[in-house]
């Protein structure tokens, strides 16, 4: 089945053009200078700045030229995750999109519904001719995935609008009101080196492989295995049976997405090799036990390598090893006003191995300052004692709640008359670029909705064909209620 033969037709065609255009996080030119040339084309005024943020400008239609502006927003880039097995190059090559009438997914990578589909609803708002909106401000950001860069860089001296619908929620059927702020920071933690001896000594690869990852932000709570997490686990398990040197070790993709797949090189005395490879086993045994229901696929495979020149000396490899498996990750505190809301968290999200030292990245997110700026401290206390250094890129506010909203009244009320029940109206413990264009712009009243996506941040991301067509409808009223 094709995308083509999808409801709404509009949407899907925008999405499939959209998909089929590289355009990871620092990779947006393209994605930018075809969102100009689709406002040329529709004679809309139009503007690209030098972070490739675009942003859009549409008169009201009849009977609203005088009514306020609102402003439409989702951001450009994807995050280009794949699979082991899947050899498209996606800093080059458009996604292969899916479909079999229920759910719409990329063969062998993410999909890039987060935030493909907002950008794919605006711009069939844009270009008909029968939809009754005001007007509008549509703000296409860039690299929001990595830190909001587009965001942060936008000029917004020519934005009028003080409403604004941000389309980056994946749950159908859930207004969001506030969400997390979040800063990334980067671990370094030294190691010293020493020569491998070759006849005494072989080499192994371990990897683990095979869990479901998710995004950082809105799954963190689902107690999905961190893969960097789990490979410092199995090293100590090694290592207790072994005498265990560490050549490398690399995990994760992207900060924001919990890891799926880590793996290290190690060296250990071949009349230890079996000891190895049993050890390995049993405690893969034993972690399918443990994860049958949270990580039913889990792998932990053990291959011969090449022998190293160097590894890592007996104390370095015993520091990060400890490190992998002590340093904090995942879910750190529930929120005590929102029930089932999580208000702080950090995602350990990428493993590096550096010529004399290991790299940590992580994503700390809450909801409260207080809360970011001590799951912060903490980081750096255990870094730190551990003679490492810790640096802070990318730190952004969280969106507080707005006592007053007009435009929630508004979009509570049409979704009770769109979908015969009431909304969910909460936070997020996820960051939305709402709370760094809520510092740009005073007074802006906000709320952020969209259709119903799976898996996001992961090759198994989904999205779901009847919630993109109700989510549809549902904006097309809410931009008919807006006066």
């Amino acid at each position: 089945m094709l995308l083509s033969e999808l409801s709404p037709k509009e949407v899907f065609y925008y999405f499939q053009k959209i998909a089929s255009i590289p355009r990871g996080s620092g990779n947006t030119d393209r994605i930018a200078e075809f969102c100009m040339e689709f406002a040329k084309e529709q004679g809309l005024k139009a503007r690209r700045d030098h972070a490739n943020n675009v942003v859009i400008f549409a008169e009201g239609t009849q009977g609203f030229e005088q009514s306020k502006p609102v402003i439409l927003q989702g951001h450009l880039d994807m995050v280009c995750e794949r699979e082991e097995d899947c050899r498209l190059d996606m800093e080059k090559e458009g996604l292969e999109v899916c479909t079999d009438g229920i759910k719409v997914w990329a063969r062998g990578t993410t999909l890039g519904g987060d935030d493909g589909i907002a950008v794919a609803y605006i711009l069939a708002v844009l270009a008909s001719d029968s939809i009754a909106h005001p007007p509008i401000e549509a703000v296409l950001t860039s690299d929001e995935e990595i830190g909001m860069l587009g965001a942060r860089a936008l000029d917004v001296s020519d934005l009028t609008g003080k409403r604004l619908i941000n389309i980056d929620s994946e749950e159908e059927g859930v207004l969001c009101v506030s969400c997390a702020g979040g800063v990334r920071v980067h671990c370094d933690i030294p190691f010293r080196k020493e020569l491998v001896e070759p006849l005494p000594s072989c080499a192994y690869r371990i990897v683990v492989s095979g869990l479901l990852g998710g995004h950082s932000g809105v799954e963190i709570h689902k107690q999905r295995e961190n893969a960097v997490k789990l490979l410092g686990n199995v090293l100590a398990s090694v290592n207790r049976a072994c005498t265990l040197s560490l050549a490398s070790a690399m995990g994760g993709g992207k900060d924001n997405a919990i890891p799926n797949m880590a793996e290290a090189i190690v060296c250990v005395p071949m009349n230890q090799a079996h000891m190895l490879e049993y050890s390995v086993t049993g405690f893969l045994k034993l972690m399918h036990q443990e994860l049958s229901t949270t990580e039913p696929e889990l792998i932990i495979t053990t291959k011969p390598v090449s022998l190293p020149e160097q590894c890592m000396d007996q104390e370095s490899t015993k520091r990060l090893i400890f490190a992998l498996q002590q340093i904090p990750d995942g879910m750190q505190k529930m929120s005590p006003e929102i029930e089932g809301l999580v208000q702080t968290s950090l995602n350990l999200g990428v493993l590096q191995t550096e010529d004399n030292h290991v790299s940590l990245t992580y994503l700390i997110r809450s909801n409260t300052a207080s809360g970011k700026q001590l799951i912060l401290e903490k980081v750096k206390a255990f870094v730190e004692y551990l003679g490492g250094t810790v640096t802070m890129k990318s730190d952004y506010p969280a969106w507080e709640y707005r006592v007053k909203s007009e435009l929630r009244e508004t979009m509570i009320r049409v979704f009770e008359k769109v979908y015969q029940k009431a909304p969910e109206v909460t936070a997020i413990h996820a960051g939305l670029e709402c709370g760094i264009l809520a510092g740009k712009i005073m007074d802006i009243d906000m709320i952020s909705f969209g259709p119903t996506l799976s898996n996001v941040h992961t090759p198994k991301e989904s999205m779901d064909v009847a919630s993109v067509q109700r989510s549809w409808e549902y904006l097309v009223k809410v931009l008919e209620n807006l006066r």
